[in-house]
């Protein structure tokens, strides 16, 4: 199990790297899951032998755990008195049989002392002294730290005058799932059961149910305390099932450790339908900003078409070719032009309303960066999109003026300002040559001059009438170019629209992707069935803290 642990971990690290270098997750997290722990009593010891159990006092200065450690070795293997204060020392004391082999690269050897002793007794029980938390050594809490992930169970040592020491504590209510627990109250000749008791409820508070606490008093030799008691538990302990339980139990806090630093990332990528509420509040705040930008640029459409009819659009066209430029699109670091149809009043409303989204995004719990990354190719080419849009419909607009009604009518009055004029002048002339001829018959009177104002009148009608429909209905330059500018104009926003859509999508879509990997990862670390505890040690449940749950 330990090795499917370094494993997982390995692998939870990196999908971890991978989500800060894509902007799903911050320092932070990564920083936490660097600290998880993977080592265990284990990885002191060759695989192919049965290990010891690894017992170590912890507690402050002055309590009397060396002392105490020296009563149960029958000899002085820890420092006492004024030097241990200062000492930056981890005193180790085992069978002579027994050799620590696989102490991790980097570990501090030479603050390590050891003596070994021949008690077959003793065998299966490694002792060690921890320096004390609280002593004028800075380091001396580094080493404590380095060595508890080899700890399986760590013997409290207090005194009733400092058993609420703050930094002792501290450390317990931090590491106390990660091992069993036995609590000492040492110089007991100095107490007062009502100490003891209010040392339990501290303890209840930490998360023990119903830890043991045994009294000792190793100042007086042959004191009536608990001390054998004591030894009659750790000796209890050491046996190859009960190791090989705390060793089990051990990895799977790790393992629930891990566990929950993946689920606390997971969380903070926002809720499933996160990104579906996003799309709907863009829609609903691009809608309000679309109709703004509309009403605000109505005065520079018209500038601009009024330019064009009055032969000025010299400036427009060249504002659209810089702003249109491939090269400005290659150099990023190269400012836009200023622009009639896009000016920086209309850029700072697109911005204005992406602001908005990010801001959505960050109140519904989605990591900001990847986000604003992605809005950044919208923003960065809505002048040049609104300006190449309406250069274009302004050139469909100019080629196809007015609506497909109007063009008909158009056509129809311009073929009968040709037609009816020639067919009026048709049939006067006809009507001229048939009366001449008839005159020349008869030697009758020819065409007087009534005919001649009517036949005149009615030519100049047929002609004028459709004319005159053909200039009352063609459309003006002016409104043609400010029809073909809005269009591009709303082309260009939906335009925009649909690119900021897709780039959230994109995002959402590999949000999902990273999510579904770290959901795999926590699939995978699923932990194993509860131990058997009570069932394998009547004092081992006492010794264990309440598990975590949520």
């Amino acid at each position: 199990m330990r090795e499917f642990l370094e494993q997982l971990t390995g692998e939870v690290r990196r999908w971890a790297l991978d989500g800060q270098a894509q902007g799903w997750l911050d320092a932070e997290h990564v920083a936490r899951l660097e600290t998880l722990e993977t080592r265990s009593p284990a990885t002191l010891f060759d695989a192919d032998l049965h290990r010891p159990l690894v017992v170590a006092f912890f507690g402050g200065t002055g309590v009397g755990k060396s002392t105490l450690l020296n009563r149960l070795a029958g000899e002085d293997i820890a420092r006492t008195g004024i030097e241990r204060p200062t000492s930056r020392e981890v005193s180790i004391y085992l069978h002579e049989s027994m050799r620590i082999r696989q102490l991790p690269a980097g570990f501090p050897l030479d603050r390590v002392r050891s003596a070994y002793h021949r008690d077959e007794q003793r065998r299966q029980v490694l002792w060690i002294d921890m320096p004390d938390i609280d002593s004028t050594e800075i380091g001396n809490r580094d080493l404590v730290m380095d060595w508890l992930p080899h700890i399986d169970v760590l013997v409290y040592v207090v005194s009733p005058e400092r058993y609420r020491d703050d930094k002792g504590w501290r450390l317990l209510q931090r590491h106390c799932r990660d091992h069993a627990w036995l609590f000492v109250m040492n110089q007991w000749d100095l107490g007062d059961p009502l100490q003891q008791q209010d040392f339990l409820k501290l303890l209840s508070q930490g998360g023990f149910a119903d830890p043991l606490i045994l009294c000792t008093d190793c100042r007086r030799l042959g004191a009536a305390d608990d001390f054998e008691r004591l030894q009659e538990t750790i000796q209890s302990l050491a046996d190859e099932h009960v190791i090989q339980q705390l060793e089990a139990r051990a990895l799977q806090q790790r393992l629930e450790d891990l566990r929950h630093q993946v689920a606390s990332c997971l969380e903070d990528l926002g809720a499933e339908r996160a990104f579906e509420n996003l799309r709907a509040f863009w829609s609903d705040t691009w809608d309000e900003a679309r109709r703004t930008l509309l009403r605000g640029l109505a005065w520079p459409l018209q500038e601009a078409a009024r330019a064009f009819v009055r032969h000025e659009a010299s400036p427009l066209l060249k504002r659209l070719k810089l702003d249109g430029d491939g090269d400005s699109e290659t150099r990023p670091d190269k400012p836009a032009a200023p622009s009639l149809l896009w000016d920086d009043w209309a850029q700072m409303q697109l911005q204005d309303a992406l602001d908005r989204l990010l801001l959505e995004a960050g109140d519904a719990g989605v990591p900001r960066s990847p986000l604003r990354a992605a809005l950044q190719e919208p923003a960065r080419k809505a002048r040049a999109r609104v300006l190449n849009e309406a250069q274009k419909s302004l050139r469909l607009a100019l080629a196809n003026p007015g609506n497909t009604l109007q063009r008909l009518l158009l056509k129809t009055t311009g073929i009968c300002a040709i037609l009816l004029p020639l067919s009026a002048i048709g049939w006067v002339s006809y009507d001229v040559v048939t009366t001449y001829y008839q005159s020349a018959l008869t030697h009758s009177g020819y065409l007087g001059t009534d005919f001649a104002i009517h036949g005149g009148l009615l030519i100049a009608i047929a002609w004028l009438l459709p004319f005159a429909l053909h200039r009352m209905l063609k459309p003006s330059a002016e409104r043609t170019a400010l029809k073909g500018l809005r269009q591009g104009v709303e082309a260009a926003l939906a335009s925009v629209d649909v690119q900021v859509a897709s780039a959230v999508e994109a995002v959402e879509a590999s949000c999902q992707a990273y999510r579904e990997q770290g959901h795999k990862l926590l699939n995978t670390a699923t932990p194993p069935e509860s131990l058997p505890q009570a069932a394998a040690h009547a004092l081992l449940d006492r010794m264990l803290p309440r598990r975590r749950t949520g």
